[in-house]
C-alpha cells in the first residue's frame, strides 16, 4: 500500500512538496478499455484498496476510497476509474528515497475517490458485489460513516464519527485494510 496522505478531502487539497506528484486527472483516459468484470473489481479491491478517512482535529472527518499500484501497472488504475464511471482522481507520484519514517517508494499511480456523491457510487458497487475477506467488516463500518456523513452533509462533527473511528481502530490496528490518518 502506498504511503499515507495527510490532508482533508473536503477541501480537495492536493498534497504537494515531498509527495512528488507529477500529474493528476479527474477525467478517465481516452483509451478504449475492455470493461472490467464487477467481481474482478471486488476481488482486486479486497487485496489492494483502502476504505479510510482523514481526521482534522478531534471532530472533522473526510472519507475516501483508494487503490494504489506501481506506476508500471497504471493501466489497471485507469481501468478502475473508467469502471466506476470516471469518478475520483488519479495521482502519479514520483519515486521517493527512504527516510527515517518510511522505506523506499517506487513511482506509483494512486486512484482516490473522496467526494461524497462519488463515494455513494463506490458503496453501490460493494453492496451489490460484496468483499469476501476481513476487509468486508472494515467496509461495513466505513459505509455507515459515509452514509451518516451524507445525511449530515457539512454538519458531520458528531460523536457518532468518533464511535465509528474507535470501532475501526480496535478491529485490527496493524491491518492495511484500514488506515486512520490524522492531520
Amino acid at each position: 500500500m502506498c504511503s499515507s496522505w495527510k490532508h482533508c478531502c473536503r477541501f480537495n487539497n492536493v498534497p504537494r512538496g515531498n509527495m512528488g506528484i507529477q500529474n493528476l486527472t479527474n477525467n478517465p483516459p481516452a483509451k478504449n478499455f475492455q470493461r472490467l468484470d464487477p467481481w474482478f473489481v471486488t476481488g482486486f479491491c479486497d487485496g489492494e484498496a483502502a476504505f479510510t478517512f482523514s481526521r482534522s482535529g478531534d471532530d472533522v472527518f473526510a472519507l475516501y476510497f483508494s487503490v494504489c499500484q506501481r506506476e508500471d501497472n497504471r493501466e489497471i488504475i485507469e481501468k478502475m476509474q473508467v469502471f466506476f464511471g470516471g469518478i475520483g482522481k488519479i495521482y502519479i507520484r514520483k519515486e521517493q528515497l527512504p527516510t527515517e519514517k518510511s522505506g523506499h517508494t517506487k513511482p506509483n499511480a494512486y486512484f482516490r475517490v473522496c467526494k461524497q456523491n462519488e463515494l455513494l457510487k463506490i458503496i453501490e458497487h460493494f453492496d451489490k458485489f460484496p468483499l469476501q475477506s476481513k476487509k468486508q467488516e472494515v467496509y461495513t463500518i466505513w459505509r455507515d460513516m459515509a452514509i451518516e456523513k451524507t445525511k449530515r452533509f457539512l454538519n458531520c462533527r458528531s460523536d457518532e464519527f468518533k464511535t465509528f473511528s474507535a470501532k475501526l481502530a480496535t478491529m485490527n490496528q496493524k491491518s492495511r485494510a484500514f488506515k486512520k490518518h490524522s492531520r
